[in-house]
């Protein structure tokens, strides 16, 4: 697909897409505000070859300006890609300069791309690995602060979206949270003999993962089901885990009289923030399920209080003060949670879509 457009800035632009995953890295700067640092890059290679995801980029015709012929031309981006069902996902979509005129020209690209492909759904941003770079267009109002999985943008790109005639299909809210110890067998009213709360640690992951991929996939809130299917990369989600966390960062819960698993979670470590002590600080309080057979049983409270125990502690490597909580606009009981806690809502997202 190629496609030529004059503007109005007296320069041509113009659109190819690129297969190569090390190309794609060299631009995916431009369409997304978070750190793509050395470190991530094994993380965005596993899903880019997931997927097999692909680049749309776009360039400025700049033959006839005083530059030489290496120069990149590359001002926009954004990566396509599919779980083979009807839905063309994108991600990354970002221009260097946020200009309007750039942004609806690379969104009509994709338009292009998906009516010659045959799909019937567009939805995005999602941005592969989304427990780093998460997903959504920023609203305006929203915090600005670097945060892991909280892309940043300014509300140009979800206006002209929606103008095109794009609508809302998610909204998620975050809430900053004050990181708070608690041991939650001290709490009055709650009996949690029956359950066990463990952290299986980098090698015994492998022993239970079925069961809490299970439960993740049966049992998820709608919020989780925006994603492709294989979102939930099992690779780069534990070595990114355990790589930049502690072991206590991923859990699961039995109930000991059927020795069944029936909830487990995982916090994601905010890499992008540290304490004056050079220690990790915040995390993403990001995805916690609980089977509906044991729900309001206070087993979000056993969790959040085991887990606090481990992290919220001044003699470890990382202590944790604070954490951002992820709530589907649609999640009324984590709303009233996350205030509880003494959450104070400071960014939203949107996930978008579009129907053929």
């Amino acid at each position: 697909m190629s496609a030529i457009q004059q503007t109005d800035l007296n320069f041509k632009l113009s659109t190819r897409i690129v297969f190569d995953p090390e190309e794609i890295l060299k631009h995916l700067q431009l369409g997304i505000s978070i750190p793509i640092l050395p470190e991530l890059h094994k993380y965005i290679f596993e899903d880019i070859k997931s997927y097999n995801a692909k680049a749309i980029i776009l360039e400025k015709d700049i033959s006839e300006e005083n530059f030489y012929d290496h120069t990149d031309k590359a001002v926009g981006i954004s990566l396509i890609y599919d779980d083979k069902d009807e839905t063309l996902f994108f991600g990354y979509f970002g221009v260097y300069d946020h200009d309007g005129n750039k942004i609806e020209f690379l969104l009509d690209r994709i338009i292009e791309y998906a009516q010659d492909h045959k799909y019937k759904n567009i939805r995005g941003p999602i941005n592969i690995p989304t427990l780093i770079y998460g997903w959504g267009f920023m609203v305006e109002g929203s915090t600005k602060d670097l945060f892991i999985g909280c892309p940043t943008n300014p509300p140009i790109y979800q206006e002209i979206f929606l103008n095109k005639g794009f609508y809302v299909k998610f909204k998620e809210h975050r809430y900053h949270v004050p990181a708070l110890k608690m041991n939650p067998h001290d709490l009055p009213g709650y009996d949690f003999t029956d359950y066990e709360y463990i952290n299986p640690g980098k090698e015994g992951i492998w022993d239970v993962i079925e069961e809490m991929m299970s439960l993740h996939i049966n049992f998820q809130p709608p919020s989780a089901q925006i994603t492709p299917k294989k979102s939930l990369n099992l690779k780069v989600f534990i070595d990114f885990i355990f790589s930049f966390g502690k072991e206590w960062m991923l859990w699961v819960v039995y109930q000991k009289s059927t020795n069944k698993m029936i909830a487990s979670g995982y916090v994601i470590p905010n890499i992008f923030h540290k304490d004056k002590k050079g220690r990790m600080d915040s995390i993403s309080f990001h995805d916690w399920v609980v089977h509906p057979n044991h729900q309001r049983k206070g087993l979000a409270m056993l969790m959040y209080g085991e887990t606090s125990l481990r992290g919220i502690n001044k003699k470890t490597e990382n202590f944790i003060r604070w954490g951002s909580w992820p709530v589907g606009s649609e999640n009324i009981a984590n709303k009233k949670a996350a205030e509880k806690m003494g959450g104070i809502k400071n960014k939203s997202h949107l996930i978008l879509e579009y129907e053929i």
